[in-house]
């Protein structure tokens, strides 16, 4: 037996398995993948207002000894989080994060000098005391935070928002597929596929309306939550 008698018999071989699995696609596939359709993108956004903010800060020990730079750090921790206990905070809004070692390199005129160990530890704190953010940085800032990593007003309520905005999204969908059809004068049928396309951060909502005097400059404005869906339609005979 030759190698090209080898070779073709593979050959036959493999377009009579392709040939049986294509005739054994389910018909609903191959109607679906040539059914004529409309495809759409919906879009629901909903207006918050944000009612509590969030702040991460850094705690930050420098020295030869890890050990001891533990020990100040947990001493530190604790002095920080016996304030925001004292000031309303609510202990399960207080969230000790990563912990972080590096080397502590110094470049000087005698060049690179290893002087030892940076540790330090992130902190997230989140408080529904809008009035009291200045005072309560102030506060952590005087009991041995180094820095503060992130500062942003946040919605207590904006995973509801986000699922109200995705319900937007789908009925703004099902209106633009509507329209799309009307003018092409077709009707659209069930859906054949949605996705979820992603959302967006919360974005503040700019109005040219001055604020009350009796206000506090500090008061956050609105802020939008978006959500995106990608929708096909068939189109009914």
């Amino acid at each position: 037996m030759t190698m090209r008698y080898i070779m073709n018999s593979r050959v036959k071989f493999l377009l009579l398995l392709t040939t049986a699995a294509i005739l054994t696609l389910p018909a609903s596939y191959a109607q679906s993948a040539s059914a004529p359709a409309i495809h759409v993108q919906g879009q629901g956004v909903v207006n918050v207002v944000p009612d509590a903010f969030s702040v991460t800060f850094v705690l930050e020990q420098r020295g030869a000894s890890v050990t001891k730079l533990n020990s100040q750090l947990e001493f530190d921790l604790n002095q920080v989080v016996s304030y925001l206990l004292s000031v309303g905070v609510s202990e399960k809004h207080i969230q000790s994060m990563q912990v972080q070692l590096n080397p502590w390199i110094e470049h000087g005129p005698n060049g690179r000098e290893d002087k030892g160990f940076v540790l330090a530890r992130q902190v997230r704190v989140m408080h529904g005391d809008l009035q009291s953010y200045d005072k309560l940085l102030d506060g952590v800032m005087a009991r041995g935070v180094t820095r503060i990593q992130q500062f942003e007003f946040v919605a207590s309520t904006e995973k509801n928002a986000y699922q109200q905005a995705l319900i937007n999204a789908v009925g703004d969908a099902r209106s633009r597929a509507q329209l799309l059809a009307r003018e092409l004068g077709v009707k659209i049928g069930q859906v054949i596929s949605v996705s979820e396309s992603g959302f967006s951060q919360p974005t503040p909502v700019h109005r040219a309306v001055m604020m009350d005097r009796e206000r506090t400059s500090s008061m956050p404005g609105q802020q939008q939550i978006e959500a995106r869906v990608q929708v096909s339609f068939a189109i009914a005979e």
